[in-house]
């Protein structure tokens, strides 16, 4: 109750400064409004959208139908006490269902994960001095494509973190984050956790622009009670003339013992480790559109007689691994015989029509399983159109086809097939 008073109370103040603003057509980060602790700029997002689950022979479960609809509105404060450089941001959500034929609203139907749900999603001040940043609070975290660490925007509540750090550009083309992670807020609350401040996951994100076309980067991620990740990668892109553009990318992890645990009796025994390498083309016409695809692999490590395989439990997991989230659970908690993943892309964007994409995605464990190899494969398409400077329509689908599943924890998941579709209008001011 007392989050969602907080969430309706920033709605109200930040809806108050949205209408006191003199134009109305500007976008929200444009829109600045004079207060004695400086410049502040409201933003608004609503965004309702319909989810439908299915998932066969599940003959206990019924069919999710989950219309919900997210209220962000948030502040961000400049040149506080006419301080430059000292910023600070404000920001709650409100995720509210409609209807509500889903879990966990109602446990006898297929999962959507945006149940009811209030929070201060954003809290934190910055202060920039020349090239460096120090900043500490409640914050979103999104580290190159968030394949390690992101936000998971795409549930209505999404995920932010408790941080202290610094980001520093000092030396051109070269970009170094150091931060602690005190707490996480997940997308639903059983993901929440908190750390002592002398057993943070501790984040170092460091990366070189070579060349304009090549960038390098190295990276440990260490997650107090879960795992250490050490990491390289190159990506860039290379423009080819007339309208043909190349993007790459290739990166290597290892993940090993949890330098410190603070929630868990006992440190897991972890060593493994993961690959992702893809490539994408994108041709395009100023004004006319253009078409663009790509493939890429990734391979998870498996157990290799240790606790679990390879894991990105902070990462944006929707955004991989299919968006039927059927492979979500050993993503986030290991494949424990490994997994590899073959991602084939398509799609065509017109400046007026919108943008369309499909996806065809194929998994198999990377050693045996006593069920046989073959995981499954997927078909994603989306749809999506942008309508004026506020609205973007989408339509969006995943037919998930089942095989023999996979293995986590010495459970056995992915064995149905899975059909889930989304129709979206976003609204942001």
């Amino acid at each position: 109750m007392k989050s969602k008073t907080l969430s309706l109370g920033l709605m109200a103040l930040g809806g108050a400064l949205i209408l006191s603003g003199t134009s109305s057509d500007v976008k929200a980060q444009e829109l600045s409004i004079s207060s004695p602790i400086g410049s502040v700029q409201p933003y608004l997002e609503i965004r309702p959208r319909y989810e439908y689950v299915h998932t066969d022979n599940t003959p206990t479960l019924k069919d999710a139908n989950a219309l919900t609809t997210r209220i962000k509105i948030g502040l961000k404060l400049n040149d506080i006490l006419q301080v430059k450089g000292l910023t600070a941001q404000l920001e709650a959500i409100d995720v509210s269902a409609l209807i509500d034929d889903y879990s966990p609203q109602k446990n006898e139907y297929e999962t959507v994960l945006d149940p009811d749900n209030s929070r201060l999603t954003q809290a934190y001040i910055a202060y920039k001095i020349n090239q460096t940043t120090f900043f500490f609070g409640r914050k979103y975290v999104a580290i190159d494509d968030h394949r390690f660490i992101g936000t998971v925007d795409w549930r209505q509540m999404p995920q932010s973190f408790g941080v202290v750090g610094f980001q520093d550009n000092t030396f051109k083309g070269l970009n170094i984050l150091v931060a602690g992670i005190y707490e996480r807020k997940g997308i639903i609350d059983s993901l929440n956790a908190d750390w002592k401040a002398d057993k943070m996951p501790i984040v170092i994100d460091i990366s070189y622009q070579v060349i304009p076309t090549v960038r390098l980067k190295a990276f440990g991620y260490m997650i107090t009670d879960v795992h250490d990740t050490y990491g390289v990668k190159a990506d860039g892109k290379v423009d080819m003339g007339n309208g043909i553009k190349f993007s790459y990318l290739g990166e290597y992890a290892t993940q090993q013992d949890p330098y410190e645990t603070d929630n868990v009796s006992e440190k897991p025994d972890i060593d493994t480790y993961y690959y992702r390498v893809a490539g994408n083309l994108n041709y395009n016409v100023e004004g006319v559109g253009g078409f663009f695809g790509g493939v890429e692999y990734t391979h998870f490590g498996d157990r290799n007689g240790k606790d679990k395989g390879f894991s990105t439990p902070l990462a944006t997991l929707h955004k991989f691994e299919g968006w039927s989230d059927v492979l979500l659970r050993g993503a986030a908690n290991g494949f424990d015989y490994g997994m590899n993943e073959l991602k084939v892309s398509v799609g065509y964007k017109h400046p007026i029509a919108g943008k369309f994409t499909i996806s065809y995605l194929d998994f198999e464990s990377d050693k045996s399983q006593p069920t046989g190899d073959s995981i499954g494969s997927e078909w994603d398409f989306a749809y999506s159109k942008k309508f004026g400077k506020y609205f973007t329509f989408l339509v969006k689908g995943a037919l998930y086809n089942a095989d023999n599943g996979y293995y986590t924890g010495g459970q056995r998941y992915g064995t149905n097939d899975t059909t889930k579709y989304w129709v979206q209008l976003d609204f942001k001011y």
